[in-house]
């Protein structure tokens, strides 16, 4: 069976796409309600597969979350060669999710009887429930294909937190080229950063990944990002990028380096006010 490899730009994931021109354009209006047609919830679920999109999972409605993402199916042709197949997402059967961070949640699902998926852009959770149909040899987890998928406005990644020019909060961007330079953040939210480069301004296109080592005095965190776009701030070229959270231990490490700066920032306030 061939695989499919058409890849669409329709869905909520759209948007990353095109080019941010200023920091007002990147705010998308979000149609808010419940998606229930195939046809209606096959471009969100395939973005999310073919970017590797981090997808969160609760298992009974616990506190705690684990984290891993969509995978292909791999299928062998009439050759024996390998290739990787989203028919099954596209006819609608299952959900195939990679192996859970931390690992603990592979045991846990087994049992549970309510699973619930959120994946998220930077303006949008989509939410689902399904349940467990099997795990494979592989180790990749089948999941019942949802009824409905439930999308409304994600306010926790869209709060931004300036970030002082002076403060010592300093990343090193790993290009796709493999090219290092270092930057400074503008500004940084649980869901990505704005950043300008320090030194001659790189080329990224959009719609790229780079890695990234933010070093600030409270810690170090490592996260992989895909860059949105770029806009012009004060005569400086701007990029923005949104954070591909995959584990339990990144989320935390980017919500200890927000509430670090915003520490900071309440500081500097009190002493203007002195």
């Amino acid at each position: 069976m061939a695989a499919s490899d058409q890849k669409t730009d329709t869905g909520f994931f759209g948007f990353f796409k095109k080019k941010v021109l200023d920091a007002s354009s990147a705010v998308v209006p979000v149609q808010e309600g419940v998606v229930d047609s195939l046809s209606a919830m096959l471009p969100l679920l395939t973005t999310v597969l073919e970017e590797k999109f981090p997808v969160q999972i609760f298992l009974n409605n616990a506190a705690t979350s684990f984290y891993s993402h969509f995978e292909w199916e791999l299928l062998e042709d009439e050759k024996g060669q390998v290739l990787q197949s989203k028919n099954y997402l596209e006819r609608g059967e299952y959900l195939l999710l990679a192996a859970m961070d931390p690992p603990i949640g592979n045991l846990k699902i087994r049992n549970s009887t309510e699973i619930r998926l959120e994946f998220a852009s930077k303006h949008h959770l989509i939410e689902c429930e399904t349940t467990l149909d099997l795990i494979t040899p592989a180790r990749k987890i089948c999941l019942a294909f949802p009824k409905k998928l439930k999308q409304k406005q994600q306010q926790r990644l869209a709060v931004r937190v300036p970030v002082e020019r002076t403060m010592t909060v300093v990343a090193s961007i790993v290009r796709p080229s493999g090219i290092v330079f270092d930057a400074k953040f503008c500004d940084v939210s649980s869901g990505g950063a704005a950043f300008f480069a320090m030194g001659a301004t790189p080329r990224i296109a959009d719609h790229s990944r780079v890695e990234m080592t933010i070093t600030y005095p409270g810690g170090k965190v490592m996260v992989d990002a895909v860059v949105l776009g770029t806009f012009s701030k004060n005569g400086e070229q701007v990029f923005r990028a949104q954070f591909l959270v995959d584990s339990h231990k990144t989320s935390s490490d980017i919500n200890a380096l927000v509430a670090h700066v915003q520490r900071e920032n309440i500081q500097r306030r009190k002493k203007l006010l002195q």
